[in-house]
């Protein structure tokens, strides 16, 4: 079953039965764009991980982006690689904001583990979804089951616990990883791990500043969102784009950052 939206979005395939629950806040998704930096950032960082533990982009690939809210990287994923990206969330709103692709726009819980759909892609995509989930482990164990053999598992989490701040829980977030926490979480699941890193060091301080300058108590979602997650000037953006620029040319593996990476395979 599809339902139909507006030309500029995809088609939505529903196929699991719709609930009332929206997991997660949708004023961000309204800032929520490939031009954003730390989208344009994230998929640096993604984009030099895959190369160095030599994941091919120029292979037609077939991907799926598990949580993928409005669907930013599945487009992005499309426009800088072979690989045709179905993406899939619980959230209808969020899906109904992602634009045409080659992939398929799905509503679909996987730990339903569909038997047309269990060991049927090349890689597994779960970006900055487990932060949100009280226990990872059967949302991974499921993905994992929809990969086929030598299939990759692809994880991007927010880290460092110092950093957590009224923005994490308005965000929906129950936990900031460290490269060790998220290993530990990932521990006796059928995976080789290729590659666990963190990127956004240059962040920290402005993560810092958001948890100290970041009222406590403001009950407004979107105020929140806004303060923690768009910069405030076209100043301040470009400035952030140097640091960007900077950092992923001088640094692919930084001692700290603002989020963590991880590449792994099934046997």
């Amino acid at each position: 079953m599809s339902l139909p939206f507006p030309e500029s979005a995809a088609p939505v395939e529903m196929l699991s039965r719709p609930t009332s629950a929206e997991p997660f806040p949708d004023e961000w998704y309204d800032e929520s764009s490939a031009d954003h930096f730390w989208f344009t950032w994230r998929l640096r960082a993604l984009h030099r991980l895959m190369k160095d533990v030599d994941l091919p982009t120029q292979a037609p690939l077939r991907a799926l982006d598990i949580g993928s809210g409005s669907g930013v990287l599945a487009r992005q994923l499309e426009d800088t690689t072979a690989w045709t990206v179905d993406a899939t969330d619980l959230n209808l709103g969020a899906l109904q904001r992602c634009a045409p692709r080659r992939g398929r726009t799905l509503y679909y819980d996987v730990t339903e583990e569909r038997p047309e759909l269990r060991g049927t892609y090349d890689v597994a995509i779960l970006f900055d979804v487990i932060e949100h989930v009280p226990q990872p482990r059967p949302l991974l164990e499921s993905a994992l089951r929809h990969l086929k053999p030598g299939g990759w598992l692809l994880i991007n989490v927010p880290a460092l616990p110092v950093l957590f701040s009224r923005y994490d829980v308005v965000a929906g977030h129950v936990r900031r990883y460290t490269r060790d926490s998220l290993a530990r979480e990932l521990d006796g699941l059928p995976l080789s791990s290729q590659a666990l890193r963190y990127w956004g060091l240059s962040l920290v301080p402005a993560l810092l500043a958001r948890k100290a300058l970041m009222p406590t108590q403001d009950s407004d979602q979107k105020r929140v969102i806004e303060r923690g997650f768009v910069p405030p000037s076209k100043l301040v953006d470009g400035a952030l784009r140097v640091l960007m620029h900077a950092e992923t040319r001088l640094s692919a593996r930084p001692v700290l950052g603002t989020s963590v990476l991880y590449a792994g395979r099934v046997p």
